[in-house]
């Protein structure tokens, strides 16, 4: 297998419609360790994976957090080891929340005018629940689709 993974990686370098790739969309799944920052970028229909050396994040003018819509240019890198394809950018460009971000923050706060996330609508779960998840009804269960 590593001398196929060394071969996707020759492709992936050797293409160059990879490099230099400009795509815009919104940051989810935001996570960094002290090596990296590593998110997703989705516009909602497609996910692409992204990863930021920490150096490289620390010299940007940008402050990235979930729901932040951005515009990305870098190359598309294949990691051999883990046989993983994402972007690595070198360039971000902060747009400002993205579509998904407002959707959601549009949605809490009609919950929260209807009162769903008050106090007084809370319940405790069951200690000892009587069942989890109901049945299918009409289907039986056989263990073939």
């Amino acid at each position: 297998m590593p001398q196929l993974n060394d071969r996707i990686a020759s492709v992936v370098q050797d293409t160059p419609a990879l490099n230099g790739v400009r795509c815009i969309g919104e940051v989810t799944d935001l996570h960094q360790n002290s090596t990296a920052l590593y998110f997703t970028l989705t516009d909602g229909d497609a996910e692409l994976p992204c990863m930021i050396w920490a150096h490289r994040y620390r010299e940007m003018d940008a402050d990235l957090k979930d729901g932040t819509e951005v515009i990305l240019e870098g190359d598309i890198d294949y990691w051999v080891e883990g046989g993983k394809i994402d972007l690595k950018p070198w360039e971000v460009i902060v747009v400002g929340d993205g579509d998904q971000a407002a959707a959601v923050e549009r949605l809490r706060s009609e919950l929260e005018e209807r009162g769903w996330f008050d106090d007084e609508q809370k319940q405790r779960p069951p200690a000892f629940p009587e069942r989890v998840g109901e049945r299918c009804r009409g289907h039986r269960m056989t263990g073939t689709h």
